[in-house]
């Protein structure tokens, strides 16, 4: 079984190479074992007030998160996107109940339909992966929401003295917020510091839309 790892990052530098990643491999970043991580319990403690009728899972990979939340805020409508075909046919295996479908968030942002009631979305242990077109990132991300919908940014860091890729966009939490402050205003967030050798420090934050979506008429 190949090693995940080498299509994410090699060298330095970051590969991304997520469809053949989840051809050959099994279960990156061990997406079934998660349950108990600090970072879904903080996410789960920070959204614990609010109230949505769907979540949307960026960068969802195998469903798993998905899930998690669902099983979390019950009585929700989950959908995810992933950029690889394969982790979306996957995931639709695994979860059958939740909608799914291939989008790529680097891509010339374009507007979307929005969904009736208080939606919830997520982007988790992605920004590494979309930091060469970040605001791309965030410009489709928005494009999604509607005034009232609520996003949840949950990204871990290595020690931020440690060199890493990406650093040079996104050094430290702070740079997250005035990232998304181009389309978001931050609402509350929390920052859990392990300071070990671990890429365990992870920015959780819940952001507003400062604007309204127009609808996709196209």
């Amino acid at each position: 079984m190949s090693d995940y790892h080498d299509y994410v990052f090699k060298e330095g530098k970051l590969v991304g190479q997520f469809e053949e990643m989840y051809r050959d491999c099994d279960m990156p970043w061990h997406q079934d074992r998660q349950e108990n991580r600090v970072d879904v319990g903080l996410a789960r403690e920070i959204l614990k007030d609010e109230q949505f009728t769907r979540i949307h899972d960026f960068g969802c990979g195998l469903g798993y998160f998905l899930n998690i939340l669902e099983r979390s805020f019950p009585g929700t409508v989950c959908t995810g996107s992933d950029v690889s075909p394969t982790a979306v046919e996957r995931a639709s295996k695994l979860f059958p109940q939740y909608g799914f479908w291939v989008e790529d968030l680097t891509l010339a942002p374009r507007k979307r339909a929005t969904q009736d009631g208080r939606s919830l979305y997520v982007i988790r242990a992605t920004l590494w992966y979309v930091f060469p077109k970040l605001e791309n990132a965030i410009d489709n991300i928005a494009n999604h929401m509607s005034g009232s919908d609520i996003l949840l940014v949950s990204q871990n860091f290595p020690p931020l003295g440690a060199k890493f890729v990406g650093k040079e966009i996104l050094p430290n939490p702070q740079a997250v917020v005035q990232a998304f402050s181009s389309r978001f205003s931050l609402l509350r967030s929390v920052w859990y510091e392990k300071r070990t050798q671990e890429n365990d420090n992870w920015f959780i934050g819940v952001f507003a839309s400062t604007e309204a979506a127009p609808a996709d008429c196209g």
